[in-house]
């Protein structure tokens, strides 16, 4: 059976499900499922529970729940950020579950309850062929130039599992500093004993592998295929390249062994352990249609620990995108093909904030140690921006996720002349790695600035500048600094109202020399030249 025939029979797509893993009560919610958060000012504690309340004593048998099953997910209270109090349950009376999350949610210390959505992989799967042509669409080999990463820089690849033996991945897996392999101890206290090179969390162990009888036309090649694409081996003669280059990968398994690899199990446990593990960057190449505000929570923590979270947008061709992609904190990725059109398969809309190609994208496969296939979807677009967000952290190790994000945007290139009927849905356009690192490609410095309407002073200065920009369209501007020879040496952005912008520039800690501001947003941008001494 070939891979796109059998990916069709098993209806790996977004939003539809395999028949053997249906809900059967909610199509979009696991089963029985429920996550509860208890306040904060609240002293009950359900993990381990004592009986202490005697409204949830009732509801817990009146509907079903296995008390001793009660977990609490995210316990560590080194990370805390609002997690702690988060709980999950199971209720083995399904058909009734709105009925006992309404009566949770009066109960005076929840602060919620809420069903859990149920995750799936997201791709379209294509031919098996070689021609890796995104890395020139997307301007990859000049934006070596600047960076080729950093083994510093840790991409987790949340999904459903990675073959870290793969023979262009191994060189590239992350290997955990603080744990001594197979001694059966927790020796760095992060709660997972063994956890060398990732962790397979839906089966608790150490072994992120997808299982040893994963063929290369099985869905459990996609989490390896994404880690390919994110940071294969590169420039090993061997293989295929990745934007990611010298960036490493932390594998993380969501998909249990006995599963077919196409749903995963509490994928935001998958999140979790990236963050207790200090990965720098998490790909997220999965969703679904439904949210819940735990899995908003934990995005948010991560964020708030400085990790930039990116997630592919869904594959429904819809005017909407999926969730973990439509949290705030994370940057939602659509895909395109050869000829930078929207993938025909792609989800668009106002919650998109990049594109990056998706369709027939050439990376390694889970089958076996040098195994490669090409698959589409944006589940290949997202590494594709992971990688590209592991490169400005290796160049910048202190910019938040926000500036990384502003970056990769100021970076992008407009493809609305190729989507007539999607202009301002396809997000900042599609990446180019190249512009992300000097937006100005062919600046020419030997301009007439007389007629600018951005204006800059003191100029000269040797401090704190300030800059006004007339007669702009609302919306956000984003705004650099080059030097002589058009490289970006700090860049920031904000929302502006219609009509003016201006703000102010710190360059106390660049050297004394001739300076370059470009401010703008999609009505244009204006160049102007000033002078540090």
């Amino acid at each position: 059976m070939n891979l796109k025939r059998f990916f069709i029979l098993a209806g790996i797509y977004f939003g539809i499900q395999i028949t053997g893993l249906s809900q059967t009560v909610f199509p979009d919610y696991r089963d029985g499922s429920v996550y509860l958060k208890i306040k904060d000012s609240s002293s009950l504690e359900l993990a381990p529970y004592a009986y202490n309340n005697a409204q949830l004593n009732l509801l817990f048998t009146q509907y079903g729940v296995n008390v001793a099953a009660i977990r609490k997910p995210y316990p560590d209270a080194t990370i805390n950020l609002g997690l702690s109090k988060i709980y999950q349950m199971h209720c083995s009376d399904s058909t009734h579950i709105d009925s006992l999350i309404s009566k949770l949610q009066k109960i005076g210390a929840v602060e919620y309850a809420e069903k859990e959505p149920v995750i799936h992989t997201y791709y379209t799967p294509n031919d098996i062929n070689g021609n890796q042509w995104y890395l020139a669409k997307i301007n990859a080999t000049n934006a070596w130039t600047f960076t080729k990463g950093s083994p510093a820089v840790v991409i987790a690849i949340v999904d459903n599992a990675i073959r870290i033996t793969h023979t262009d991945l191994v060189a590239n897996i992350w290997t955990n500093p603080g744990e001594i392999p197979n001694n059966l101890i927790d020796d760095d206290f992060n709660g997972y004993t063994d956890d060398v090179h990732g962790f397979d969390i839906a089966d608790h162990d150490n072994n992120p592998n997808p299982p040893p009888t994963t063929t290369n036309s099985s869905p459990f090649v996609h989490g390896t295929h994404c880690a390919g694409i994110a940071a294969a081996t590169t420039d090993n003669g061997n293989g295929i390249a990745a934007i990611g280059f010298n960036s490493k990968i932390m594998a993380v398994k969501c998909s249990a062994d006995k599963n077919d690899g196409s749903t995963l199990i509490n994928s935001y446990d998958g999140v979790y352990y990236a963050m207790r593990a200090h990965a720098n960057i998490i790909s997220m190449s999965w969703g679904g249609t439904g949210s819940f505000a735990t899995g908003q929570s934990v995005i948010n923590a991560a964020s708030q620990m400085g990790i930039v979270l990116v997630a592919s947008a869904g594959n429904n061709d819809s005017n909407g995108v999926g969730y973990p992609a439509a949290y705030q904190n994370v940057i939602a990725v659509g895909s395109t093909d050869i000829d930078d059109a929207k993938s025909t398969f792609s989800n668009y809309g106002t919650a998109i904030d990049v594109m990056a190609p998706g369709k027939g994208i050439y990376s390694t496969l889970g089958g076996d140690d040098n195994a490669y296939g090409y698959l589409s979807g944006t589940s290949m677009s997202a590494p594709m921006v992971a990688g590209l967000a592991a490169l400005v952290k290796a160049l910048h190790p202190t910019y938040t996720p926000a500036q990384v994000e502003n970056d990769i945007k100021s970076g992008c290139d407009n493809i609305n002349s190729a989507n007539p009927t999607k202009t301002g849905l396809l997000g900042a356009g599609r990446i180019n790695a190249y512009r992300t690192f000097k937006p100005n490609v062919g600046f020419n410095p030997i301009e007439n600035y007389a007629t600018s309407p951005l204006n800059i002073h003191p100029n000269p200065g040797s401090g704190i500048f300030y800059y006004k920009l007339n007669n702009l369209s609302a919306g956000e501007i984003h705004v650099f600094v080059l030097n002589t020879l058009g490289q970006k040496v700090l860049s920031m952005h904000k929302m502006t109202d219609a009509g003016v912008a201006e703000g102010s520039i710190d360059m106390r800690d660049l050297p004394p020399g001739v300076y370059f501001l470009k401010a703008g947003n999609e009505g244009g941008m204006e160049l102007g030249k000033f002078v540090v001494r």
